[in-house]
């Protein structure tokens, strides 16, 4: 597999709550560090997928509305990085500890670990563009890629989208590397359309960095 040598942009859609997506955006990590990878995140809503026909949302209860909006507002005012930096310690909160990022003290505690402004979370609340942004992260996804859940990765300069990869434990170095390989080769083959296997023998516990 020829590896690539000028860095490849994606954009890598996520919603906190996912543990899929957690596993995936580690691995894109490990990945980055072997490969010239430049990641931009970008949000999708989980919530939004599975909402009841007629259903009102409470875009300050429902599913991970406070961590995104939260996010939104720290992309906004910090940039790319500091979404990551926020992104790891709600995954970790999550997805390692298994706590409670639903609500805004959780969210807010996972702010300070990102070592940003716990105030954030309710300014976060208080703009209601913060739900805007986050939807027209997620409308992106849906009309360009036809994303239907995260992770989605789209490569910049390919108008595809691919949903995955789903892995159980987390490639690391060399290995995170070689996967990027594989995963970078798909979505530029025109004749590729899906590649899936059950999962249902996979062990899905606690996963931190």
């Amino acid at each position: 597999m020829k590896q690539e040598t000028t860095p490849t942009r994606i954009h890598f859609h996520f919603d906190p709550a996912c543990p899929l997506a957690w596993r995936t955006a580690l691995w894109i990590r490990e990945a980055r560090a072997v490969r010239p990878i430049d990641i931009t995140w970008r949000f999708f809503s989980l919530e939004v997928v599975n909402r009841k026909e007629g259903v009102v949302p409470d875009y300050q209860q429902d599913g991970s509305w406070v961590a995104q909006r939260t996010l939104a507002l720290v992309r906004r005012q910090y940039g790319n990085k500091a979404v990551e930096r926020l992104y790891l310690t709600l995954g970790a909160a999550r997805h390692g500890r298994k706590e409670d990022i639903r609500q805004a003290d959780g969210v807010r505690e996972a702010v300070k670990r990102a070592e940003l402004d716990p105030g954030l979370v309710d300014a976060a609340l208080a703009d209601e563009s913060t739900i805007q942004d986050v939807l027209n992260d997620h409308e992106e996804a849906v009309r360009r890629y036809k994303a239907f859940g995260v992770p989605t990765i789209a490569i910049e300069g390919l108008d595809v989208g691919f949903y995955g990869p789903i892995i159980q434990d987390v490639p690391r170095g060399e290995d995170a590397g070689e996967w990027w390989d594989y995963t970078a080769w798909a979505p530029r083959q025109p004749n590729l359309f899906e590649l899936k296997r059950d999962r249902a023998s996979g062990q899905w516990g606690p996963i931190a960095e």
